[in-house]
């Protein structure tokens, strides 16, 4: 990925598609290529990880998530974390759906999801009051996929004032709307 004499590298998403058809010795060249000076590279490996997905990177990935400065890289990092992690990366990925960069944020959302455990909905509840429309939208969005303990914080989020109201009513609405269209297939 990283250019040696052009100017520019093999594409990304060629790259991306390249590692994930390897059989398991590329896992050792991905974790390495998540410290590699250059940030699309880094975000390459990210990629791959959460794509793939690569199981025994998650200690690397927790290892360098918090270091990453680069936003597009952080944000695949945060997401492959949520692809092969667990319930003890909960607390991190909350902190990060919090973080300013909204791509960061969106990511943390999308990781809390995919683990998918009821304590995600604790997580994700803080969320749904939060000034940015895409993120609140998307964790009201994201307690839909928790079960009964999402769909109940949903709905005590759309009978209370407050500004988590509209993306609960917008995430049960269109739960409801998925539901009805299941009911006529």
């Amino acid at each position: 990925m990283a250019p040696r004499r052009r100017p520019r590298g093999l594409p990304s998403w060629v790259a991306v598609e390249s590692l994930c058809t390897f059989d398991e010795p590329v896992a050792g060249v991905v974790m390495e290529a998540t410290t590699h000076p250059q940030p699309s590279v880094r975000h390459l490996a990210a990629t791959v990880i959460g794509s793939r997905p690569l199981p025994q990177a998650a200690p690397v990935v927790r290892e360098h998530i918090a270091a990453e400065e680069d936003p597009r890289t952080l944000a695949a990092l945060v997401e492959a974390l949520g692809k092969i992690g667990g319930s003890s990366d909960l607390t991190l990925l909350a902190r990060f759906a919090r973080h300013p960069d909204e791509t960061v944020a969106l990511a943390a959302v999308a990781a809390l999801e995919a683990i998918g455990l009821p304590s995600s909905v604790e997580a994700l509840a803080p969320l749904m009051a939060d000034t940015r429309p895409r993120l609140s939208e998307r964790a009201a969005v994201a307690l839909t996929e928790l079960g009964p303990r999402g769909h109940e914080q949903l709905r005590e989020f759309a009978k209370a004032p407050g500004p988590a109201v509209q993306p609960a009513t917008y995430a049960l609405q269109l739960t409801a709307m998925r539901s009805a269209t299941r009911g006529l297939d």
